[in-house]
């Protein structure tokens, strides 16, 4: 029996750590799984550590005495907990990695290109070495490496390769595509081809998702969560459901992301003209330096100063 299927023992946590649900994830003891299938749960649970900000090194040198035939994925763990304890100067292991030898090593990788070499696309290209030289029954069973690879498609606005890889996506077997991977890959995808039943379609999985109980402790994957919502509704023209998540997400958390306030400015834009946007790009700013409504921003200054130092008198 697939363990991920409906009926699997690892269908639940799954679904909960790609639904951002980490402190329940942290929350299961490896007892309550099979033996094949505890080395999966311990990374699922390192992973939200880390994920949660926190220090894994404890959950991962457990892994080592438990697990001994594991050195590389242990160590693979190991880099990416100490990159988010201590930065790129204390580890040169992505630094050094040249082609991934398995998933985990892919997506980690991937990821680490993106947020600390800033180099979406060679963490592209790194992604698509990788899955080019899987077999279809490994690209059946390693979901999340599209799941990725699209993510990061569709930050670039390459909407076409986003669209060739989820075509290849339908063509994999029906338990393959039976997962919470698959209906987010699907609800970005069908969320961005416009037309009001394909945003309900995608709006309805995170309502679904959202209406879980989610842990009083889960405060950051329910933020993360509500922040696709707003988007979705937005593309709805739902402008006071819109503010109602809004106003939900500040009884939440004090803290903001970066797309949580961009988003902030498009709504701020599209019924208040405007008035809080100096101040909502301001903050931004202090978030996130880098996001792509400052680089737009900056752009249309850039332009608008060129125009009227055209036409400005001598």
């Amino acid at each position: 029996m697939d363990a991920f299927s409906d009926s699997g023992e690892l269908y639940t946590i799954r679904y909960q750590f790609y639904t951002n649900q980490y402190h329940k994830v942290k929350s299961y003891s490896l007892e309550e799984f099979s033996e094949e299938n505890q080395l999966k749960v311990l990374e699922f649970q390192i992973r939200s550590t880390v994920a949660l900000d926190q220090d894994a090194s404890q959950l991962i040198e457990q892994g080592k005495t438990r697990f001994p035939d594991n050195e590389g994925f242990f160590q693979l763990l190991q880099a990416w907990n100490d990159l988010h304890d201590f930065g790129t100067d204390d580890s040169t292991y992505f630094e050094d990695l040249k082609q991934a030898k398995f998933e985990l090593q892919a997506i980690l990788t991937s990821l680490y290109l993106v947020k600390f070499a800033k180099d979406i696309d060679q963490s592209i290209k790194f992604l698509t070495d990788y899955i080019d030289k899987l077999n279809n029954l490994q690209k059946y069973n390693e979901i999340e490496v599209f799941l990725t690879l699209i993510q990061l498609y569709f930050i670039k606005g390459n909407f076409k390769q986003a669209t060739a890889i989820f075509k290849v996506l339908n063509l994999f077997p029906d338990f393959s595509r039976d997962n919470i991977i698959y209906q987010i890959i699907e609800s970005w995808y069908i969320s961005i081809q416009n037309g009001t039943d394909n945003v309900n379609n995608s709006y309805s999985l995170y309502d679904e998702v959202l209406s879980n109980s989610y842990s009083d402790e889960d405060v950051k994957g329910k933020v993360h969560n509500l922040t696709v919502l707003l988007v979705l509704t937005l593309q709805l023209k739902h402008y006071p459901e819109a503010q109602e998540i809004l106003d939900q997400i500040s009884t939440l958390t004090n803290e903001k992301s970066a797309d949580l306030i961009a988003n902030q400015i498009t709504l701020d834009r599209l019924v208040n003209y405007g008035q809080g946007t100096n101040e909502l790009l301001v903050e931004l700013k202090r978030v996130n330096a880098e996001h792509e409504l400052i680089k737009d921003e900056e752009s249309k200054n850039e332009v608008f100063d060129a125009i009227v130092a055209k036409y400005q008198t001598v």
